[in-house]
């Protein structure tokens, strides 16, 4: 999806509106990490008004937050400042990072993958691939309709296991929301 329309949605619906409530982010967050990883360093990408970065920060985590939409940014540090939480989240573009991150234990993608043409889930993989430790865990929410099992493990099967964790129907939107969750090999 292009940048405008990201920067226009979140100027004028909110974000539970569009993406569910809080309660359910959590839900599926908690699904996504329990019994898998306890905590550690993590980053959310594309994680918009910061909700599951919140999450995972009340988890424990050490997490950063990161979204190309400056509108985004500014009410997830609102939100994150309202919780009393002190997160740094980033605007950036994870086809073109204009900065340099660490490695994570975690790196949980919400449907930012999904909605890339292409040509920018090539460059979201060059960007993305390097953050994840050996042995790190790579979380991704995406819908099959737009991301298939057959494209996921095109592009991961090499460098990671992967596990589907849920799928679930969508009721708001067409398709199913499939949840994975990868582990990075060794070497």
């Amino acid at each position: 999806m292009k940048k405008w329309f990201y920067e226009l949605v979140y100027r004028l619906v909110s974000a539970e509106r569009i993406f569910g409530s809080s309660e359910k982010i959590e839900n599926f967050v908690k699904v996504a990490v329990d019994g898998r990883i306890a905590t550690g360093k993590a980053i959310t990408l594309g994680c918009g008004v910061g909700r599951e970065t919140i999450y995972l920060a009340k988890l424990g985590f050490e997490v950063t937050g990161l979204d190309f939409s400056p509108t985004a940014i500014k009410e997830a540090r609102r939100r994150a400042k309202a919780a009393g939480m002190d997160i740094p989240f980033i605007v950036d573009d994870l086809t073109n990072l204009s900065r340099s991150l660490d490695s994570y234990d975690l790196v949980m993608d919400f449907g930012a993958l999904n909605d890339l043409n292409q040509h920018d889930r090539d460059r979201y993989m060059n960007n993305v691939l390097p953050l994840i430790r050996p042995g790190g865990y790579y979380v991704m929410f995406c819908f099959d309709r737009m991301l298939t099992l057959a494209e996921v493990k095109q592009r991961f099967n090499e460098q990671f296991s992967i596990e589907v964790i849920d799928q679930i129907p969508g009721r708001r939107y067409p398709g199913t929301l499939t949840l994975y969750s990868m582990v990075r090999k060794q070497g």
